[in-house]
């Protein structure tokens, strides 16, 4: 065994920060960390110790903020970290800009994020009100499943709002069913329509078979939709159906063995990626590979993530998957926090 470096990571019975050292044994990464109260434990974080330490990437600070507008959704995805509550009250328009005005006047800009954002009626008036503000200009990202970009009357209120971009979850057919499907791709049809930007598509998928009927969509749908796609599996946070664990490397060779098989050009780009994204090149087209730690694998020195998060109430904001992971330990499973992550965690990301 060999000890790599140390780190902080989190109890995963009581959700303490922790001191944790990554360990190199048996050709796997793993993570060893002490709680006071519930003492030492292991868990793997890579089982191929060979991707894990030749993947390669530049820090970069985190340039954007991540905030949660609704705990209620018209889905019930096989995974969901936010575990949606339909007969929550959203946060008031006065309340969210109300969390954006103590941010730095650094014109970064906001995901709004829910459960599903557009089951909030007033979304237009939020995105409106929030570039209003004064200071330097935000742009705005939303983060939808889709299904409501469908109805087309209610698509048309964003179709002249400015500096307004979209990730929408397209996922598999089989994820949600066809139903819901259908409404997605017409979702996205009126919203380019609409002359809407859509940023990502992303995909979530149940497992691996999932995989080359999404890596083919990509290519159907070309450079005319979006900017780049995204596909993940899911991890051990908030509703997860509890399939076998799956790990970056896993995602990474079957999306090879796939694109040799397809006879795609394909490019790798470590450089651009961090700890969870893989980013890669096929037939030109960007594909960023994601797979999130939980609190079990989180180390804190090595997952970087695109956002700093606002979505646990009474907690500073913190990187995103930090905040999803305390987030579902808080809300979901009911825990108290007993601490708050430390400045250097936060701002060591820029370094």
């Amino acid at each position: 065994m060999t000890v790599l470096g140390d780190t902080l990571s989190v109890c995963e019975h009581c959700y303490r920060h922790v001191p944790a050292v990554r360990l190199l044994q048996a050709n796997q990464i793993w993570l060893g960390k002490t709680c006071p109260k519930h003492g030492y434990e292991e868990h793997l974080v890579e089982p191929d110790a060979e991707f894990y330490l030749n993947y390669k990437y530049d820090r970069h600070a985190l340039k954007s903020y991540f905030l949660e507008i609704t705990n209620r959704c018209n889905l019930k995805c096989p995974h969901c970290y936010q575990m949606p509550d339909a007969d929550s009250i959203d946060p008031s328009i006065d309340y969210i800009l109300s969390l954006i005005k103590t941010y730095p006047d650094d014109g970064y800009p906001v995901s709004l994020v829910g459960a599903e954002p557009t089951v909030r009626k007033d979304l237009p008036e939020l995105i409106t009100a929030i570039q209003q503000l004064p200071g330097k200009p935000r742009g705005i990202m939303i983060l939808t499943n889709g299904v409501n970009l469908s109805d087309a009357e209610y698509t048309k209120k964003f179709a002249s709002i400015k500096n307004v971009m979209w990730t929408i979850g397209l996922n598999h057919p089989d994820y949600q069913g066809h139903t819901v499907r259908r409404k997605q791709m017409d979702g996205i049809k009126i919203a380019l329509e609409c002359g809407l930007r859509i940023k990502n598509i992303s995909y979530t998928l149940e497992d691996l078979s999932q995989m080359e009927y999404c890596l083919e969509e990509i290519q159907e749908f070309g450079n005319s939709i979006c900017e780049q796609f995204r596909i993940r599996c899911g991890a051990d946070i908030g509703r997860y159906p509890g399939s076998p664990k799956l790990f970056l490397s896993d995602l990474m060779r079957e999306v090879k063995s796939i694109s040799s098989r397809k006879g795609w050009k394909y490019e790798e780009e470590p450089e651009k990626g961090n700890r969870a994204h893989y980013p890669v090149i096929i037939n030109g087209l960007l594909v960023k590979i994601i797979q999130w730690p939980d609190a079990k694998t989180l180390d804190l020195k090595e997952i970087q993530t695109e956002a700093l998060a606002d979505i646990l109430p009474g907690k500073p904001p913190s990187p995103l998957v930090h905040q999803v992971i305390l987030r579902d330990g808080a809300i979901n499973k009911g825990l108290f926090l007993w601490d708050t992550i430390p400045q250097e965690y936060i701002d060591n990301y820029g370094t």
